[in-house]
């Protein structure tokens, strides 16, 4: 029978060892490899989502997307806001007027509801139903909230120093409208967006030194009073009233709520909101609370209970 010597078991032994050793390292090595594959992306991607969710959580506040009043499914006929402690009229009833929950709002027997506290209830004659939003009005440092819902028009400025930018969530909106409506033969682009206030306060100047401050007033914001410096506000394509006649125009008043979009000055309601009917001008304010004013067919100070009116004539 063949020994091998001492040495030779010693050599074979310390291959093995040196076999084993190249083995677990390569085994490490492959499980690095994997390890930075795949675990680095998931992280990234982890981090870019809560980025993400943080920023549209911030943007979603001016935007009214996490407003406390969520719009509810409901077989209501008509709609009506009403800011807490204020009243609001509901039109002639064949029957009497009842509240389902008169500790948010309570109506008399004219049709006179008022109220009480933020919350949503219907009220009905026994033959119409009417959604009833009351809106808890909010003062912080850039302007006013109406239930979380930032809102900007002849009656509720902005402060001066307000500059958010184009915000993140209005423009990746607008991006899947545009993508859209390109699915379909159609081009919406953005023609004007974000202004500040010392880009407002030019424009509205050029315009009052054109046609008079009280013509301005009836299509431009005056410095402080326009949507374009909430960064939520986009003009589509161009300017101009022969845009209302266009397919685009009509697709976007169709479509643009499906975004989170309204058309914010719309036709024939120009005693509401302050200005002339805009067919490209859209504000966004998320996707549920657009459907509803569009199931409506409410302007934003409609939907909010709020007026629009300035204090005092124009003061140059």
């Amino acid at each position: 029978m063949f020994h091998m010597s001492r040495n030779q078991q010693h050599r074979r032994k310390r291959q093995k060892q040196l076999c084993l050793i190249a083995l677990l390292l390569c085994l490490a090595v492959l499980g690095f490899s994997v390890w930075l594959l795949f675990i680095p992306n998931t992280l990234n991607r982890a981090g870019e989502s809560s980025a993400l969710q943080n920023s549209a959580s911030d943007s979603s506040t001016a935007a009214g997307t996490n407003a406390p009043d969520t719009p509810a499914n409901t077989d209501a006929q008509g709609f009506l806001a009403v800011l807490e402690g204020s009243t609001a009229q509901l039109p002639a009833a064949d029957g009497s007027w009842n509240s389902s929950d008169t500790s948010v709002a309570e109506v008399d027997s004219s049709g006179t509801v008022t109220g009480v506290q933020q919350g949503r209830c219907q009220i009905t004659d026994g033959k119409t139903n009417y959604q009833i939003a009351v809106r808890h009005l909010e003062q912080r440092q850039e302007g006013t909230y109406a239930d979380g819902i930032l809102i900007v028009n002849k009656s509720y400025p902005l402060s001066a120093d307000y500059d958010p930018g184009l915000q993140p969530i209005t423009k990746d909106a607008f991006q899947k409208l545009s993508d859209a409506a390109a699915q379909e033969g159609l081009d919406l682009y953005i023609g004007s967006d974000y202004r500040d206030y010392a880009y407002q306060v030019k424009i509205y100047n050029n315009y009052c030194d054109l046609y008079g401050s009280e013509q301005a007033d009836s299509f431009s914001a005056r410095p402080g009073y326009s949507e374009h410096q909430t960064g939520l506000t986009i003009d589509c394509n161009t300017i101009d009233d022969a845009f209302g006649d266009t397919p685009e125009a009509a697709w976007l008043a169709q479509h643009c709520a499906d975004y989170g979009f309204i058309i914010r000055f719309p036709k024939g309601k120009e005693d509401i909101t302050g200005y002339q009917y805009e067919p490209w001008h859209i504000r966004y304010v998320g996707v549920d609370i657009a459907k509803e004013i569009q199931k409506y067919d409410l302007t934003l100070e409609e939907y909010l209970g709020v007026d629009s009116v300035y204090a005092a004539p124009w003061q140059g």
